[in-house]
Formats: structure tokens, sequence, C-alpha cells
């Protein structure tokens, strides 16, 4: 088949670019994806086609590319995004093709894939997923909520059968107990809530620094009151990531209350971002605290549902937490040694870093 004829019947969106990174041909396809015609996307910047926020970045990213050319086939687990004509953006895999030497240059050929329809499929199947899961361990849950029930209905049965010359501190000892295993009750219930909602997802780029930075708006007093320093090393030259805020919010705080809760007389925790250079294209944030560490034990269970070593705990967080993280295509690891503290390593990819 003749280029030309290939060209136009490839099934993805085909996008030629000169080491510049001006765009010199386009596809079909390529309409289809971004609504703009071959007239109009010819000669303009292939930044063009990417959303706002990452266009600076992406002029560095063709220079950088042109530098150290080389083949890379789809996805490589990267959230990559692109701009339509109208201002939306969708989520894209792109795959990239060298070509040294050709009658206009050295150029790369860009094979784009609208993957809008597989990621909601993959969210069904996830939402599907979740309800099974929640079916199998509601009986956990009721198991759980049984225990501090009980402890209410007998010690509040004791309070009413009281006679009235039962010294107030007794009963403020029973009145106590009850608050103590009602808040735990209350618990339980909120982290099952939280679980089953089904929340429409904010995906949009993000500083993973100031989301640090607003996690500890919201708990670092909390951490400082209970005498736990918390020290950040925030590498300000970090790419963006594509997040849902308030999910990854969401593990962050609970690590960050896990370390304080595993220090009640104090330490310290060091919140560290960076970029490896051994896995480009990657972010990393590690949360380490000096507490007394994690037996081995339960270190091979820690993320297991309803799996939990506090006495007031639910089994929820670290499980969920690994699930929003799985959820933006990253990895959550723990590092544990006993009296030598945990460290928690979140490894996300980068918006559009090897696009």
């Amino acid at each position: 088949m003749p280029y030309k004829e290939y060209f136009e019947a490839a099934s993805e969106g085909l996008i030629v670019v000169d080491r510049g990174g001006s765009i010199l041909e386009v596809n079909r396809q390529v309409e289809r994806l971004f609504g703009y015609s071959p007239k109009e996307l010819v000669g303009e910047p292939i930044e063009l086609l990417l959303p706002t926020a990452l266009r600076e970045r992406h002029r560095k990213h063709v220079e950088d590319y042109f530098a150290a050319p080389r083949t890379r086939a789809m996805g490589i687990g990267l959230s990559l995004a692109g701009r339509r004509k109208d201002g939306s953006e969708f989520p894209i895999e792109i795959g990239l093709t060298y070509a040294r030497g050709t009658s206009r240059g050295h150029l790369v050929v860009a094979a784009v894939t609208d993957i809008s329809q597989r990621l909601a499929l993959e969210t069904e199947a996830r939402r599907a997923e979740t309800v099974i899961t929640l079916g199998t361990f509601a009986a956990g849950i009721a198991h759980d909520l049984n225990n501090p029930l009980q402890v209410i209905r007998s010690r509040s049965e004791l309070v009413l059968e009281s006679p009235p010359s039962t010294p107030a501190c007794e009963l403020n000892e029973d009145l106590a107990t009850i608050h103590r295993q009602a808040e735990r009750a209350s618990r339980i219930i909120e982290g099952f809530l939280e679980l089953s909602r089904q929340r429409e997802k904010a995906v949009a780029p993000l500083d993973i620094n100031q989301l640090v930075e607003n996690t500890l708006l919201l708990i670092g007093e909390q951490m400082r009151k209970t005498g736990i320093a918390v020290r950040t090393e925030l590498d300000g030259g970090v790419a963006q990531i594509m997040g849902d805020a308030t999910a990854l919010e969401r593990v962050l705080i609970n690590l960050l209350s896990n370390a304080r809760d595993a220090m009640p007389q104090g330490g310290a925790v060091t919140i560290v971002s960076r970029e490896p250079s051994d896995s480009p294209g990657w972010l990393h944030l590690t949360i380490a605290d000096t507490g007394p560490g994690i037996s081995p034990d339960a270190l091979k269970r820690i993320f297991d549902l309803l799996y939990t070593t506090k006495q007031s705990g639910t089994g929820l967080g670290l499980w969920m937490s690994r699930r929003i993280i799985q959820e933006h295509n990253g990895r959550i690891e723990v590092q544990s040694e006993l009296g030598r503290g945990t460290t928690f390593t979140i490894k996300l990819p980068a918006a559009g870093a090897s696009d």
C-alpha cells in the first residue's frame, strides 16, 4: 500500500512533527479526534493539541526527545491528555516513531488514540468490583460494629440500673466508655459510607507540592500539638500530574494520620517530592516517620481490606489509599523496620511527560 493511502487509512490519528515541534502533516483521524482541519494544523506547534497547563513543559520535552530520540509504544502507563478545538480535553495514548534523515529532515510520527471509552469501561468494571467487594465484607463490618455496640449496651444498662446513691465518678467512667465506643462505631460507619460512595472524580493537572501544602494546612497543626515535627523537601521543578485533588488529599491525610497515631509521644515526619533519575516520567512522594515501625507479619497485610493493628481502626484507610493510587495509574509501597520507622512511597505518572 502506498504511503499516502496507509497514512490516511490508519485507525489512529497520525501527526508528523519536525524537530522544531511544528506539525507537517496529519491524517483524517486527527480531524475527527481534535476538530481541526489539516489546513488549520499544518505549520502550527504540536502544543496546540495539548492542555494549556502542559504546553510550556512539552516544548522542552520536544528538545530533549530529538537530542536522544527513540521509538516507543503506546501508553507505557502515563496519564496523557489532548485538547480539542472547542477547548475540551480527553484522555489519549500516544506512540512515537522516529524517522531519521527523511527528505524533510529528522521527523517524529505520533500515533494518537482516544481512550475515553476504554477508561469509561474500566471505571465501570472497577465500580462493579467495588460493589462485589462491599458485599463480601459487609459481614465483617457488621462484626466490627457488633463489638462496640455490645459494650455500649452493657454499660448503658449498668448506668440505668445504678441506684441514685452511685458516686458520680463511677457513672462518669461508664459514660466515657459509652462515648468512646460510640465514636468507634461512628468511624466504622463513616468509612463504610465513604467507600461505597461513587463520587464523580474531577481529574485535572495538579501540582503535587501544592497538594502536600494544602494537606498540611488541614492536619499539620494537629501533628505539631502532639509533638511531631513535620519537615518537607519539595522539589519545585517536579512535573504536574493528572489527578483528583480530593481523592489524593484523602490518601495523604490517611498516611499522615497513621504516622501521628504511631507516635503518641512525639517524633518526626519527613515528606519528600522528587523526579527520580532512574524513572523518567514519574514522580515519587515519600512520607517517612520515626515511629516504632511495623512488624514483618503486619507489613505483609497492611493494605488488606479490614486489616488493622489499631484498637479503634477500621481497616479501610490503607486499602482505600492503595485503590485511589491505582486508579491514578500509580503505585504505593511501604518499607518499615521495627524500631526504625516507616516510609510510604507514592509513585505517580507525570502528566504528558512522554507524549
